[in-house]
Order: structure tokens, then C-alpha cells, then sequence
């Protein structure tokens, strides 16, 4: 079954920008602040000739910041594995001292 999509409108830096999604709007206009925080953060700190390039330069610390968390993630899953496999390990040790006569 596939979820209806609607247009919702952003707006970053005084621009409109219509998103057709399936995503809640709420979310789509807290992805446009952010987006907007990350242009302006890199705008006040440095001076540059012209908005495009703190636009760039803000996605870039935003793909930076999702590959980051990505690695994170990898990370953590592979942990979960290794702790779930001596899980196992553990619970059929016990299940074999049980089955002793």
C-alpha cells in the first residue's frame, strides 16, 4: 500500500521551496530550520562573495555530520552483533549443562 504524497512548503532563507512527500510537515519545516541554522552559522563565520558558497559549504558540514552518525551506527551494530552472538553462545552453554544427565 503506498502512503499518499503532499506538498508542503519551506521556506529557507526567504525562498519557498515545495517538498512533495510522505513525510509529516512538522518535520519537513524542522529539516528546513536546520538547514537554514547550518547556512547561517557558516555565513557569520566567514566572509564569503557570494550565498551560494555558504549554501555549499553548509551542505557539506551536513553530509559530514550524516556520515558521521552513519559510522556511529555501523559501529554500534556491529557491537550489538558480537554481544548478541555471545548471547547465544552463553544461553546454549546453559542449555547443554541442562541437558546432562
Amino acid at each position: 500500500m503506498t502512503e499518499s504524497l503532499s506538498t508542503t512548503v519551506v521556506s529557507i532563507l526567504g525562498d519557498r521551496y515545495p517538498i512533495r512527500s510522505d513525510a509529516d510537515p512538522a518535520y519537513l519545516h524542522e529539516l528546513a530550520r536546520y538547514v537554514e541554522a547550518k547556512i547561517n552559522s557558516v555565513s557569520s563565520r566567514a566572509k564569503l562573495p557570494s550565498p551560494l558558497k555558504a549554501e555549499v559549504l553548509a551542505s557539506i558540514l551536513i553530509a559530514d555530520e550524516y556520515f558521521n552518525e552513519k559510522k556511529k551506527n555501523i559501529h554500534i551494530e556491529q557491537k550489538l552483533l558480537e554481544l548478541s552472538e555471545m548471547l547465544e553462545t552463553a544461553l546454549a552453554g546453559t542449555d547443554q549443562e541442562k541437558a546432562l544427565p
